[in-house]
């Protein structure tokens, strides 16, 4: 799909340029940069969400030894769209208790992003491709050119934490459980 998103974006360019950038003038909702600053916040399955539960557990002082040691190394590499230490140190990878919030929040990132683009609440993106490395908030306003895009962006990282929340805050009971079996 990727090079089907970048003729989008690049149709987007070319109609900022002249100064038309709407829906009605032919703008498209989903593009490279739709998809990496809105929908994958985090990198895929929308991890920063994830990311920042842990770290909520973890200043909470209710984190399992792992997160405890997982939260630093996950923070830094997060906000930058690096979910490998995430994916590979939790893990997501064969977990089966988080596959579900890992599809759910990619894919209400995505309907609320269209939703808010279709309206009019947030402009479409501009077609500036954003590196995927860039942190959020700072990406939006980028791609979008408004701080309407930004504000969208940190309620779907919301969104992201409430749907990860109960899913990380099991998976840490049951760490903690062995954790105290181990002991």
């Amino acid at each position: 799909m990727q090079p089907i998103w970048l003729m989008q974006t690049d149709a987007n360019r070319v109609l900022n340029q002249a100064g038309n950038l709407d829906l009605a003038h032919g703008g498209h909702i989903v593009t490279q940069p739709f998809i990496d600053n809105f929908v994958y916040m985090g990198d895929g399955g929308a991890t920063i969400g994830l990311v920042l539960c842990i770290g909520y557990l973890v200043w909470r002082k209710r984190a399992s030894k792992q997160n405890k040691v997982l939260a630093p190394l996950t923070i830094v590499p997060g906000l930058f769209n690096i979910n490998e230490p995430t994916m590979f140190g939790l893990p997501v990878v064969m977990n089966l208790l988080l596959i579900i919030p890992f599809m759910i929040a990619p894919m209400l990132n995505a309907i609320t992003t269209y939703c808010a683009m279709n309206l009019g609440l947030v402009l479409l993106c501009n077609g500036t491709v954003i590196p995927w490395t860039m942190p959020p908030i700072i990406s939006v306003f980028l791609a979008t050119g408004s701080i309407a895009g930004s504000i969208l962006q940190v309620i779907n990282i919301i969104l992201d934490i409430l749907i990860y929340l109960p899913f990380i805050a099991a998976l840490n009971k049951r760490q903690l459980i062995e954790e105290d079996k181990a002991e």
